[in-house]
């Protein structure tokens, strides 16, 4: 039996905004392509590469895309990217969600995935590596310094250990990332198959040329040593992002907010959690944190999936929907200069 918690949310949410999605970007025409310019300094050495669009099997959809790289040159790579919108100096939060499904692991080198906002002469570049055969972590894309061109971006490890994922069975990514108030990079965590990491860091933008603008994302195949041909299918990609504008009605029949009741902040820095739970058709979730200097998000996760986000509130109040059986919260806040971060783990038995 499965048993749904409705959701109620009493969130101080201040400067909401709505969520603009581009959806199977891996079908869109306009993808563009290139092999040099996914080497060091953007002139590395030359693959054979190519997409097959509209691929009905492997695929989730019946409209995955096929990548191929190989050739003879070792370490040849190959990127492939759409730029989803002209103008993104407004556009502030980024998730990026991919399906992907590959047969033979001994030729990866590694894997990229990415999404870059360009404004006001400033490349804001969040970048992930899949880095099999080079050390077999994540790494991540950063700048040397604030005044860093692309040719002096570097990849820095996160020591979240990524040995080659699983091969013929579809691998589910996706990362959170955001331009911060003061104009910041802020990686804040990437998930694989249901596994979910805190990154929570931030670095400085970029420099980019003035005449660089919008929203672009790109994904990109590593050769290795022997140059190996390798395949990777590509299903359900997507971008979503913040559109500044006033948010949707929830539902067209909205569950009544509750009224809340007290529930005290920690006097040090913490979580309180003060109810899980509640009857076979209803349940909430009521938490207050404290962090060092002024709270910017506050989040709940169940089962390695954010489920709650309040932006600029120490209170949440909360019903998340919960199929039957035992799950993890996660529940984590942190300030606006990242410095500051609480998390609580607990776990609840939905019957």
């Amino acid at each position: 039996m499965r048993t749904l918690i409705q959701v109620t949310l009493f969130l101080a949410l201040i400067g909401a905004m709505s969520a603009q999605t581009f959806s199977n970007i891996q079908a869109d025409p306009s993808i563009g392509s290139c092999s040099a310019c996914a080497g060091k300094n953007a002139d590395g050495p030359t693959a054979i590469f190519w997409a097959k669009q509209g691929v009905a099997s492997p695929s989730l959809t019946g409209n995955a895309t096929q990548f191929f790289v190989g050739g003879t040159t070792p370490y040849a790579d190959a990127l492939w990217n759409w730029k989803l919108v002209k103008d993104s100096s407004a556009l502030h939060h980024f998730i990026y969600d991919m399906y992907f499904y590959y047969t033979n692991a001994s030729a990866v080198q590694g894997m990229e995935f990415n999404v870059t906002s360009y404004a006001h002469s400033k490349g804001y570049e969040f970048g992930f590596t899949c880095s099999v055969k080079s050390g077999g972590v994540w790494k991540i894309s950063a700048p040397n310094s604030s005044s860093s061109t692309l040719a002096d971006m570097h990849w820095s490890s996160t020591g979240i250990a990524c040995p080659a994922p699983p091969t013929n069975t579809w691998n589910h990514l996706t990362f959170e990332v955001e331009r911060t108030s003061t104009d910041q990079v802020h990686y804040i965590s990437l998930t694989l198959n249901g596994h979910m990491y805190y990154i929570n860091q931030t670095m400085p933008a970029r420099i980019a040329p003035s005449t660089w603008a919008g929203l672009t994302t790109h994904f990109q195949l590593n050769g290795d040593s022997n140059q190996d041909d390798y395949s990777v299918w590509v299903d359900k990609y997507s971008v979503t992002t913040d559109t500044g504008l006033a948010p949707p009605p929830v539902s067209p029949t909205p569950t009544p907010t509750p009224t809340p009741t007290a529930c005290t902040v920690p006097t040090s820095n913490g979580i309180n959690v003060c109810s899980v739970g509640g009857t076979s058709t209803s349940a909430s979730v009521k938490a207050t944190a404290k962090v060092s200097g002024t709270i910017y998000r506050f989040e709940l996760w169940a089962d390695g999936v954010k489920k709650v986000t309040a932006r600029s509130t120490s209170t949440m109040q909360s019903a998340i929907s919960l199929s039957s059986g035992t799950h993890k919260l996660e529940f984590v806040a942190y300030n606006t200069t990242g410095s500051s971060r609480v998390t609580k783990t607990m776990s609840v038995t939905i019957k």
